[in-house]
């Protein structure tokens, strides 16, 4: 029987050419194990709530995650900037329009999932970049980006991937049908 017996997130797929773009970004700074993830923007796992936590039944959580994807519209999105959070060498692509992303986490929290606490208020954002030491030339590139420059996007699916080991694994995906 499958359990969640290691780090497992709930994620949004960020569609091509952003991914691509994000993926193109970690490889070039060298960040190996950013560039093993998919380009995604965690909803549960990351901040906010911690993972999902290992005592589920996977196809209740899976059922779960279904019904609140048949209840959640496809999300149009757009990079705003790259920020660097503060006191780390982790910088990330941050969005103009967060209100969506914050309702879809408050829907998930408040499901009947079970999450791992954790200590970071819930920052939508998708990393590009959490290896150290950064090199102040790395920072300033980074910082440079202009990821608006990528246009909108539609997040239309909710994906749950495990750490067991690189690349992540995918163990559900539904995708967002609910009306606009």
């Amino acid at each position: 029987m499958m359990t969640f017996s290691h780090e497992t997130y709930i994620c949004l797929d960020i569609p091509e050419p952003q991914a691509q773009w994000i993926l193109d970004i970690r490889k070039q700074q060298k960040d190996e194990f950013r560039a093993a993830l998919p380009a995604e923007i965690t909803v549960a796992g990351s901040s906010g709530v911690g993972v999902i936590k290992a005592d589920q039944k996977p196809e209740s959580v899976f059922s779960i995650i279904e019904q609140i994807a048949a209840q959640t519209a496809p999300i149009q999105a757009c990079f705003r900037s790259v920020i660097r959070f503060p006191r780390t060498d982790i910088f990330v692509l941050t969005l103009e329009d967060e209100a969506p992303l914050r309702s879809l986490h408050q829907r998930i929290i408040t499901s009947a999932i079970s999450f791992e606490t954790n200590r970071f208020p819930f920052q939508p954002h998708c990393t590009l970049h959490s290896r150290s030491p950064v090199s102040p030339e790395d920072a300033a590139h980074l910082l440079s980006l202009s990821p608006s420059d990528l246009g909108s996007f539609t997040l239309d699916t909710l994906s749950v991937y495990t750490l067991e080991h690189l690349p992540m694994t995918l163990l559900y995906r539904a995708n967002l049908t609910g009306a606009c």
